[in-house]
């Protein structure tokens, strides 16, 4: 029932209990009356039933008792009775049907939801989905999806960090990866990587195989095939596509291209589990075009950051800072 109807209800009531319903509102009363079983199942068990029926019973003897009289006379009585028992009536019912639209509509549970992540420091996890589509996690990220997933729905929100999916076709339920910064990235059955660090302007959409549908809360940005990626700086509405087989980040091998230091410094902090101390402005003019495989040690890196920018560097104890 919508919310006009139950206002338009009440009201009906309201006015029934006080005998001064027209023929008409009677017969839309009746009418309501004779169509009300038919609109859902009142009590899920016997529990549910008896609490209600206790609940009605004390909302009747709660107006019985606001309108009891002093008697006069026998007639009085009479009519103050029946007045009473037509109130108490409305009360059932008004109670009844908020009951109805309570069970209908207001007793949604609040979803469960189930948190994965990376550590950093710590490798690549895995993870298979209820639906066994399967996520792989850079160190670093986090994804959150619901308890019930695969049931009425399949998303997955990537709160930080980079993910490969690798989907589980299943065209009744599209596959929805959605990002703090509003990127939304759908498939039917396909393998792709997404990339949103909180820290990070850009959001990257890399395909594997497939197709996938990325978009935002203005529009299309773009539709992806094998070999494709997107880049989309959502702050200025800038999205750049380009085409080429990448290396796969899950062996280990990242190919970094014009990256910013700000980059490497994740890749220190996420794949190493360093800390790392740097001035923004002094290495914000450096870009980098590296390669990093899985025998690259922190050292290596580092090393490599110097030869490329001159920047010279102190590592100790799990602790780097840049100069």
């Amino acid at each position: 029932m919508n919310k006009p109807d139950q206002l338009i209800l009440s009201s009906l009531l309201e006015k029934h209990s006080l005998g001064i319903c027209t023929p008409e509102e009677m017969a839309l009363l009746e009418q309501w009356y004779a169509a009300f079983p038919e609109n859902g199942q009142l009590w899920q068990n016997n529990d549910e039933k008896a609490a209600l029926k206790d609940s009605l019973k004390a909302g009747i003897f709660e107006v019985i008792a606001q309108q009891k009289v002093a008697p006069v006379t026998r007639f009085k009585n009479a009519v103050s009775a029946r007045r009473v028992w037509w109130q108490a009536a409305a009360v059932l019912a008004v109670l009844a049907v908020g009951y109805f639209i309570y069970n209908k509509y207001g007793s949604k549970k609040e979803p469960v939801y189930v948190v994965v992540s990376a550590p950093a420091g710590k490798g690549i996890v895995k993870v298979e989905l209820p639906d066994h589509s399967e996520v792989w996690l850079e160190p670093g990220t986090a994804v959150r999806y619901q308890k019930d997933f695969g049931h009425n729905g399949r998303e997955i929100a990537l709160m930080n960090g980079m993910a490969f999916f690798s989907v589980r076709k299943n065209a009744q339920l599209p596959f929805v990866v959605k990002t703090l910064r509003g990127v939304q990235t759908k498939v039917l059955g396909t393998e792709f990587t997404v990339k949103a660090y909180t820290q990070e302007e850009e959001v990257q959409v890399m395909v594997t195989s497939g197709i996938v549908q990325v978009s935002d809360s203005a529009g299309m940005l773009g539709i992806l095939k094998a070999d494709q990626q997107l880049s989309y700086q959502p702050k200025a509405h800038i999205t750049k596509l380009s085409e080429g087989k990448l290396d796969d980040w899950r062996t280990g091998n990242i190919a970094l291209r014009d990256a910013s230091f700000a980059e490497l410094a994740r890749i220190m902090e996420n794949r190493f589990g360093l800390q790392v101390v740097y001035n923004e402005r002094s290495v914000a003019a450096f870009r980098f075009t590296l390669r990093i495989n899985e025998q690259t040690t922190a050292e290596d890196l580092l090393e490599m950051i110097k030869d490329i920018s001159g920047l010279l560097y102190e590592y100790n104890n799990g602790k780097v800072i840049i100069h």
